[in-house]
């Protein structure tokens, strides 16, 4: 099937809300996971050819989070894939700024799942 929109290119990193850092880093190490950035708040680790997100904060059930967030990078710029939605069909809830993450979409599933997606740095 041919297609003439703009590919996001996009990346998935999970992002996991926890009760107790220490005890999940070290779970994760466990299955061959390494920290690669971070603070006490969350950290980033790299399973294998996966990223995931550790978050100490709970989830804001008012934006729609839940314990694991479904959250993409996108190597195009948002406001293109903004406005690529937009033409599709789907809204786009919110653009906002994360205080970890930058700027980023909030798109819903049709299911009602909450989609994160943030811009990937070129390089």
């Amino acid at each position: 099937m041919t297609t003439t929109r703009n590919d996001p290119a996009l990346l998935l990193r999970p992002m996991l809300h926890v009760s107790d850092l220490a005890a999940s880093i070290a779970f994760y190490q466990q299955l061959g996971g390494e920290v690669i950035h971070g603070d006490s708040d969350w950290v980033l680790m790299q399973l294998g050819t996966v990223q995931i997100g550790l978050l100490t904060r709970p989830p804001d059930r008012d934006r729609g989070e839940d314990t694991l967030e479904l959250t993409f990078d996108a190597a195009m710029p948002l406001a293109e894939l903004e406005s690529q939605l937009h033409r599709a069909g789907i809204p786009v809830g919110e653009v906002g700024a994360d205080r970890d993450f930058g700027e980023q979409l909030h798109v819903r599933t049709p299911e009602g799942l909450l989609l994160k997606i943030g811009r990937r740095e070129p390089g």
